[in-house]
């Protein structure tokens, strides 16, 4: 994988762009439906069932971590993620879903042409989505450039595509936001983490809650929320074999390649590894691959 999977965006199978009438019931049934979207991955995706999990873009390090479990957790119950490929929270569930192992995956709306990834340095991220079944969808050509104004309007697809929108960190001015409201427009259900009074990142959150959107703090509650029953997660399998990914990460940067090589494990099953570790701050994703962190996270 590698460098092989950075450039899977440029050279692989170009995006497919699938008509109003071809996109999933729910989606075409929103206020402002898309006249298309233009995918990558498996499309059949799109109409599955799918939680929205959005928030800051500066999230706090508890905001970051609490997406990924949230994220990690319900693709475990066979959900998948909807997240928009930005920075903070967004990014945070799209790497949880990754993680989970369970039947759920991630898809992600952007902001402009699936050729041009936005941000730049989320490509990797976008290649993992692919690696591990998921999509990347985007109502704007290929080529496009992201706009600021494209996102806004972006937001309508995420929720359109979603039984319910997770807000995790907003300010009173975030655009995960819109978000909330377009997912109430469309019928669809709203839920926000709360967090401590003080912060800024959580005016939006107990705004959301005042007005009656469903208190959440972990997964379980999202389900309970959305009506779907919970199922207890089987203990983890294999644990030895998670040990054996951090092993092949050196204090020089490892190539993808390398350590799915000397692993001898599934690709999906390395990254959902590599995922962990980097939250966990045991490594560090660097160009070219992974390089581990100088206290080898023993600070967390």
């Amino acid at each position: 994988m590698g460098r092989a999977m950075d450039s899977a965006l440029e050279s692989g199978t170009p995006p497919c762009a699938v008509r109003a009438d071809a996109l999933p019931l729910a989606l075409r049934s929103i206020p402002d439906p898309p006249p298309r979207l233009h995918c990558r991955g498996d499309v059949a995706r799109l109409g599955e069932p799918a939680v929205a999990i959005v928030g800051s873009r500066r999230c706090t390090r508890q905001g970051g971590e609490l997406a990924f479990a949230l994220a990690r957790d319900v693709a475990a119950q066979g959900l998948n993620v909807v997240s928009g490929l930005a920075f903070g929270v967004d990014a945070a569930a799209h790497r949880g879903a990754l993680a989970s192992g369970g039947p759920g995956t991630t898809i992600a709306v952007l902001g402009g042409g699936l050729n041009r990834i936005y941000p730049r340095s989320h490509e990797r991220l976008a290649a993992e989505i692919l690696a591990d079944g998921g999509v990347l969808a985007s109502e704007y050509a290929p080529e496009e450039v992201a706009r600021k104004h494209h996102f806004p309007a972006r937001n309508r697809i995420v929720s359109g595509l979603c039984l319910g929108v997770v807000v995790v960190e907003a300010s009173s001015k975030s655009g995960s936001l819109i978000t909330a409201r377009m997912a109430l427009e469309q019928g669809r259900d709203v839920m926000a983490v709360p967090s401590l009074v003080a912060s800024p990142l959580s005016a939006g959150c107990h705004r959301l809650i005042r007005q009656g959107a469903a208190l959440v703090e972990c997964a379980e509650h999202v389900l309970e929320a959305l009506g779907l029953e919970w199922r207890e997660p089987s203990p983890p399998a294999q644990a030895d074999d998670e040990d054996v990914v951090l092993a092949q990460v050196r204090a020089t940067v490892t190539s993808l390649d390398a350590i799915a090589a000397a692993t001898d494990l599934p690709p999906p099953t390395v990254l959902r590894r590599l995922a962990e570790l980097e939250l966990d701050g045991a490594i560090q994703a660097q160009s070219g691959g992974y390089v581990r962190s100088p206290d080898g996270g023993a600070g967390r």
